[in-house]
């Protein structure tokens, strides 16, 4: 089942794509607001990012705190299996400034890399 994990996808890795990324939401705060009422949903906290997990769409949200430099951005990341490969198909709505947004993005990538060489094992 979990044999192997390829690269990370990134739906939207460009800032300026960033931005229109849609999540299902109008925006970030509305994503926020949305998971926070949607039942089954579990909320934590993890060095100050708040994260919901959605078990029924294997999906992990991280929203940065207030005083981030990428807040507010909502980053989506999905457990997706084909064949007997799994893949983490990430999507980051940021509303930030490029910098921040790019920075986000690439800070993500790293944890998915994190994420895809503990499946190999």
């Amino acid at each position: 089942m979990f044999v192997t994990a390829t690269l990370a996808t990134i739906s939207a890795a460009v800032s300026e794509e960033v931005a229109k990324v849609d999540l299902g939401y109008p925006d970030v705060a509305a994503a926020m607001a949305g998971l926070r009422g949607k039942p089954g949903i579990k909320s934590s906290t993890r060095s100050g990012w708040t994260i919901f997990e959605d078990a029924d769409a294997r999906a992990v949200w991280s929203f940065p705190p207030q005083d981030h430099a990428a807040y507010p951005t909502a980053v989506r990341r999905r457990m997706v299996q084909k064949g007997d490969e799994v893949f983490i198909d990430m999507e980051v709505r940021c509303e930030a400034a490029k910098p921040a947004c790019d920075a986000v993005v690439a800070e993500f990538e790293r944890l998915n890399d994190k994420v895809r060489q503990e499946l190999k094992r």
